[in-house]
């Protein structure tokens, strides 16, 4: 953008005699006039290509910006899904214990005739259910453990 001296061999050639510095084609300081010229008149184009790429700069780096906040935040969502996801299985295994009581404690009732067979089968179901709802949190956390991989950078797209 700002003007330059360039000596090239053209002009140092034709500069050797005195009286060729100010013939205009070919000499010295025609050659010199011309690269100060140049970057003048070509001024505006030359501000023009620096503010293109002074924004380009600035989008790239809003783009960088947006990735990383994307990406920091799809980890933390994991992570968030993770944790919850553990807390939600503690209950249910928790409930699975339970139910587990139950179902043996309905059996005992009925061996000692304290209890009829739709209550056992009833306790079971509910034992069923519970480990449903357990083996659905468990596939629920590896699925945000995948996420959590992936969004760390591992795995395709």
């Amino acid at each position: 953008m700002y003007p330059a001296i360039n000596i090239t061999a053209q002009g140092g050639l034709n500069a050797f005699k005195e009286s060729n510095w100010f013939n205009v084609p070919g000499s010295l300081f025609g050659i010199i006039g011309g690269t100060i010229a140049q970057p003048i008149l070509n001024g505006k184009q030359l501000k023009t290509r620096y503010r293109q790429a002074q924004v380009a700069s600035e989008e790239a780096e809003i783009n960088f910006r947006q990735a990383i906040l994307g990406a920091v935040g799809e980890v933390s969502n994991a992570l968030v899904q993770i944790e919850k996801l553990d807390e939600q299985q503690e209950v249910a295994e928790g409930l699975v214990a339970t139910a587990t009581k139950a179902v043996e404690n309905s059996l005992t009732l009925y061996r000692y005739d304290g209890a009829t067979y739709i209550e056992v089968i009833l306790a079971q179901s509910n034992k069923l259910q519970a480990e449903l709802e357990l083996a659905s949190l468990k596939t629920q956390k590896l699925g945000a453990i995948t996420a959590l991989y992936r969004s760390l950078g591992g795995g395709w797209q």
